[in-house]
């Protein structure tokens, strides 16, 4: 499901960046700049950085976008990139689907394909508990040049994204000349400095005012059975959230990179399912979609099946050598592509 998604997802984060450009205005800064709904401070110079703009992408100056330079040689620099943007929506899937976006937008700019393995990350304190997800790779970077039109330049780069409440906070490096461990280093150092725990707790999520809402997807809307079941999957999916994290990480996002969560809402989507077949209309799709399903389940191919239908987004280290496996067990077993789509998705949504 999210390979059919990408194109649309491409299209989408490339309109906005395109509005962005259109819009964006950079902002005359002389000393250091703090933004004013979170607070956060972005110096002038910063560890051996020099700040090179600060851009708004808003009227409010809300979605702002602030960059630093390291000239180490006439030929080697690292820039850093920071964005601190707010939502009024805050679901299950966007975590996800930034990152998904942003690596498929970045292959277009490539001269080769770039693989971003995902890692996973938390930092926490007394109140609250922030998880990112990032990935540290290399990459062919398209620049302009007179005599190429295009020139690619090889990179060392890290892209990290962290939930924070109704707030995103994100980070991109490009160096000449970092190694990955010295951009891991940096990335904790930017992560301590710019007090990425202090931006979660502008804007929290409600979970002491209930529970997320939920809309059920098209592909679930076939007939009254998969609706059914596809709320028992969400519901269970909250449920399991609101037992197994407490207050401080679930104020800051979903969580839906642990791949437990899918487990246990796939187990009781299965489990009512078997229970009602013969108490709800169901169409031929449905019946197909939920075998398949059990003999996923049944033959304890659940997490694969996820890391697959999640395109690797989710924490499951073994889950890239079981790929070829799983590959052969879906022919064998006559699983199709339809087990992989998105059926639900559970959010808060800020007043």
């Amino acid at each position: 499901m999210y390979q059919k998604l990408l194109p649309f997802l491409f299209f989408f984060i490339s309109f906005i960046a395109f509005s962005q450009k259109q819009k964006s205005s950079d902002l005359k800064i002389s000393g250091d700049y703090t933004h004013q709904y979170t607070k956060t401070v972005f110096p002038k110079f910063w560890t051996g950085f020099t700040r090179e703009t600060v851009r708004s992408y808003d009227s409010q100056n809300k979605n702002i976008g602030i960059s630093y330079i390291q000239q180490t040689s006439k030929k080697s620099k690292t820039v850093i990139s920071l964005y601190v943007y707010p939502f009024n929506e805050v679901d299950n899937h966007l975590l996800r689907d930034e990152f998904l976006s942003y690596q498929h937008a970045l292959n277009q700019n490539s001269s080769t394909g770039i693989e971003m393995k995902p890692l996973f990350s938390k930092l926490s304190d007394d109140q609250f508990t922030v998880n990112s997800v990032y990935s540290v790779f290399k990459n062919s970077l398209g620049e302009p040049d007179f005599f190429k039109g295009v020139k690619y330049t090889d990179k060392q780069s890290m892209l990290a994204i962290y939930e924070c409440g109704g707030w995103r906070f994100k980070i991109r490096v490009t160096s000449d000349d970092m190694t990955a461990e010295q951009l891991q280093e940096l990335k904790k150092k930017i992560e301590k400095y710019f007090d990425v725990l202090a931006i979660a707790a502008v804007k929290p999520l409600p979970v002491n005012d209930g529970s997320p809402d939920i809309i059920i997807y098209k592909p679930a809307q076939r007939d009254s059975m998969m609706v059914k079941a596809a709320v028992v999957a969400a519901q269970s999916k909250i449920e399991w959230m609101k037992n197994n994290l407490d207050t401080r990480e679930f104020s800051t996002g979903f969580t839906d990179m642990n791949i437990n969560s899918e487990i246990y809402s796939i187990e009781k989507m299965l489990e009512f399912y078997k229970l009602h077949k013969s108490d709800w209309k169901m169409t031929p799709d449905t019946e197909k979609y939920f075998n398949e399903m059990s003999r996923i389940a049944d033959n304890n191919r659940l997490k694969d099946h996820i890391y697959e239908k999640y395109e690797s987004v989710i924490d499951y280290p073994e889950g890239d050598a079981q790929k070829t496996s799983y590959i052969q067990f879906k022919i064998d077993k006559n699983i199709s592509e339809d087990t992989n789509e998105i059926l639900y998705k559970i959010f808060y949504r800020f007043e």
